[in-house]
């Protein structure tokens, strides 16, 4: 849903600045569709089931290098601003400086047990929040200009400093709820929504994973059209949002007279369905939940878009080689693409795996694109292989037809020398659920920490008048 991704509706010119300057990746996958997993496995260039942070409760251990320390051993100032939802005491994770604490739960009180079934979602990431689509001033908009202003603030500090820095500005918009400042609402009062495409009867023959999603949810009935545009609207308003904080950052960087000589990457950590396939939020492999923008932009990286296959487990060597310094030496499931960013090589055909055991599927789902192809497995269920090139929309699963079983097996082949013990995942995943239960059931619900309260937003998020907030 944006203008340099071929979005018609979207506004956001600060982003598509930033893509007509820089290098695009038109085909760039998260390392799984949900939050935790998926910045987990990003910062360390781990798969999933590596770092075994499976779900939105899941710690990430201290004890996994990220390529922050990457950059920390080189001798660059790291810091953090905004949202990484790391699980446990360590908020860190190699960065040296931590601007603005987390919106999201450091507990592990956002597990739930999936071992006997899908577990139907307690909270608001349901068909309830999709209901209450409209126009308001919400809770993570204020933590986001929270972390703007500090970002803003902090950027001349950092300039200042011999160090050279790695500095990660990190919102959490756009996301759920589905509302918009009434300001970015207007902006959409006129703009001719589009619907999803749906066909009829669509559920009778959707995989058993979708059907998990669809039941976690709430998603048995469709949401009324009007709704669906109003959601969809609102996530219009929040893009626009978001770029305009993205500009704030960057015209920070351009007073400063710095910007040319500055390395930077935009990207996502994953999508939402807004509506596909008759579902929202993320935890499907579908385009709009896993596939992700991805922006490079700064000295020695032409303006150009690439078709290479990339994952943001690429992200952190992909950094560390635009910036020359050395990895360190661990394992690491990511590729370094400065040589390609660079026009050093040529592009290649690329991989990229995508895990997914988190809150809504009930067995993990693993996927492997390799452009034009996705294929999808899930243990005791049919493979699904779609040509994303010719049913861009994921409808038309050809697994099954003979005239692409070479592709089937070879795509198959990739997946489980990525995974190679997948078998055991679902129970290593169910018994991390229920160790992290057990040791929430032993924490008065009284004594859990008021995680809501860590942050403290001085500021509302459409304008600069100050919040009764406590400093």
């Amino acid at each position: 849903m944006t203008g340099c991704y071929g979005d018609p509706i979207a506004q956001t010119p600060t982003m598509d600045r930033l893509a007509a300057e820089g290098t695009v990746f038109d085909h760039a996958y998260c390392a799984s569709p949900i939050c935790c997993p998926c910045r987990a496995a990003m910062m360390t260039s781990r798969h999933v089931h590596n770092v075994e942070v499976w779900d939105n409760g899941s710690p990430l251990r201290s004890d996994w290098p990220t390529f922050t320390h990457t950059f920390r051993a080189a001798g660059y100032r790291t810091v953090l601003c905004g949202k990484m939802h790391f699980v446990g005491p360590d908020q860190l994770h190699g960065f040296e400086e931590r601007w603005v604490p987390d919106i999201y739960p450091a507990s592990f009180e956002w597990t739930r047990s999936n071992r006997a079934a899908v577990a139907v979602n307690t909270g608001e990431q349901t068909i309830r929040s999709v209901l209450k689509a409209g126009h308001a001033e919400t809770e993570d908009m204020l933590y986001d200009e929270l972390v703007v202003r500090k970002a803003e603030e902090g950027l001349p500090r950092l300039l200042a400093d011999d160090r050279p820095f790695l500095l990660v500005v990190s919102i959490t918009g756009p996301h759920y709820p589905f509302m918009a400042p009434s300001p970015y609402w207007e902006r959409f009062a006129e703009a001719d929504v589009p619907l999803p495409k749906l066909p009829e009867n669509f559920m009778a023959n959707e995989h058993p994973s979708i059907a998990w999603v669809r039941t976690s949810g709430c998603f048995e009935e469709l949401v009324p059209d009007e709704v669906c545009r109003n959601a969809r609207r609102a996530i219009y308003g929040r893009m626009a949002l978001a770029d305009d904080l993205l500009k704030r950052v960057i015209t920070t960087l351009e007073k400063a007279g710095v910007c040319e000589d500055t390395l930077m990457a935009f990207l996502s950590d994953h999508g939402d369905m807004m509506g596909e396939h008759g579902l929202w939020y993320k935890n499907t492999a579908f385009e709009a939940s896993s596939r992700v923008p991805l922006i490079f932009s700064g000295p020695g990286i032409p303006a150009r878009r690439l078709q290479e296959t990339v994952s943001l487990l690429d992200l952190g060597p992909t950094l560390a080689g635009l910036a020359g310094i050395p990895p360190l030496n661990v394992p690491s499931d990511g590729r370094n693409l400065a040589p390609l960013l660079r026009d050093e090589r040529p592009a290649e055909t690329g991989c990229a795996i995508i895990e997914n055991y988190a809150e809504g599927v009930q067995r993990g789902v693993r996927t492997n694109v390799q452009w034009p192809w996705k294929l999808n497995l899930c243990l005791g269920t049919p493979p699904e292989l779609f040509n994303l090139q010719d049913d861009p929309d994921e409808w038309t699963n050809v697994a099954a037809d003979p005239a692409h079983a070479d592709t089937l097996a070879r795509m198959t082949a990739t997946l489980d020398a990525a995974t190679p013990d997948a078998a055991h995942y679902d129970e290593r995943r169910w018994q991390s659920e229920e160790r992290r239960l057990a040791l929430l059931a032993a924490i008065p619900e009284a004594e859990r920490p008021t995680w809501r309260d860590d942050w403290r937003p001085l500021f509302a998020a459409t304008g600069g008048r100050r919040r009764n907030t406590p400093e």
